[in-house]
């Protein structure tokens, strides 16, 4: 090859090289934040947290980010409450249930019946309730980053649950969460407390007669596959929290720190908005793969109720927060 050939080939090449050099080049972020649920890849939970991972890169430049263990990954729930706390995980989402069995506050937002939509639940989250929750999860060693939704609870079963006598002395699996337990015993159930991770097999296997849950982890995980029959009695809205441990959070720096809780409140106003936005097309989507989907009276699981109110709030504070959660 002659040198006048080779002179232009030399050139080309070295132009490509600078090309390379000055082209931009994807950065990774200087913080990553691992952030455990149990939910499915998509779930509603789920779509929460990834809009949360949004924000924070959006509002950081891309310098921190979030990277999301789904489908308990890094443990059920009641693992993710302790882990974070131990500081072995730096971030989870869980239901409103698990945390408040370590933040005894939040046990007022487990009331039955207490808000009758995911309208009205966001309405009082935003409200006068906000800065008290987060203060209670401060006490408990918390930091609170966001509050999601996690569906109105209803009853997956093998029957239909018309009224609250088809209840008489079905297993029913609940959280495991002393007021869920005491409410299905009202309810004339035989409560089988349990983690979420092992509900389908006790489904299928007939250790659980039924389930209370949402609509979406119905559908999510299946559970229509070994319970057909859907009862919305709506007895619970449920919360699920996003939180680290104080000390974890006070060791980001101080613009990350701002850019997360940022996010975090925009994110829980996206995400319960989204769930609102789900939940009569799935109802029509189990229709159509063969489910039963019965609309009980819920008179008398209301009336049953009444007592737990009584039962389970038994501080200043839990009466101060249930008052301002109710204005």
């Amino acid at each position: 090859m002659t040198m006048t050939v080779l002179k232009p080939l030399f050139a080309a090449a070295m132009i490509s090289a600078i090309a390379v050099l000055h082209a931009p080049q994807a950065v990774a972020a200087d913080i990553t934040l691992r952030a455990g649920h149990t939910n499915v890849d998509g779930s509603i939970q789920d779509m929460g947290l990834q809009k949360l991972r949004e924000l924070l890169e959006e509002k950081t430049g891309g310098a921190a980010t979030i990277e999301i263990f789904s489908n308990g990954q890094l443990g059920d729930e009641g693992q993710l409450v302790e882990g974070v706390l131990l500081g072995t995980i730096p971030m989870a989402m869980t239901s409103n249930s698990l945390l408040s069995n370590v933040v005894n506050d939040f046990r007022v937002l487990d009331m039955p019946f207490m808000f009758p939509d995911i309208a009205t639940l966001s309405v009082a989250l935003e409200g006068p309730a906000k800065p008290m929750m987060a203060a209670a999860a401060a006490g408990s060693g918390y930091q609170l980053i966001g509050s999601y939704s996690s569906g109105i609870r209803h009853l997956m079963t093998k029957k239909d649950i018309n009224t609250i006598d088809d209840l008489a002395n079905l297993k029913i699996r609940t959280m495991q969460q002393p007021m869920h337990v005491e409410a299905f015993k009202a309810y004339g159930a035989n409560p089988t407390p349990m983690a979420y991770s092992e509900l389908y097999g006790a489904l299928q296997s007939g250790v659980v007669d039924g389930a209370e849950g949402a609509t979406s982890d119905y559908r999510g995980q299946r559970f229509y596959e070994v319970a057909s029959h859907f009862s919305t009695v709506g007895w619970l809205n449920l919360t699920a929290h996003v939180f680290m441990k104080q000390g974890t959070f006070d060791a980001l720096p101080e613009n990350v720190q701002t850019a997360l809780l940022e996010a975090g409140a925009e994110s829980a106003v996206w995400q319960r908005q989204y769930v609102i936005d789900q939940e009569l097309p799935l109802l029509e989507e189990l229709r159509g793969k063969g489910v039963s989907v019965v609309q009980p009276d819920t008179t008398a699981f209301r009336e049953a109720s009444i007592p737990l109110y009584e039962g389970f709030m038994t501080t200043d504070s839990q009466r101060a927060l249930f008052k301002a959660l109710s204005e």
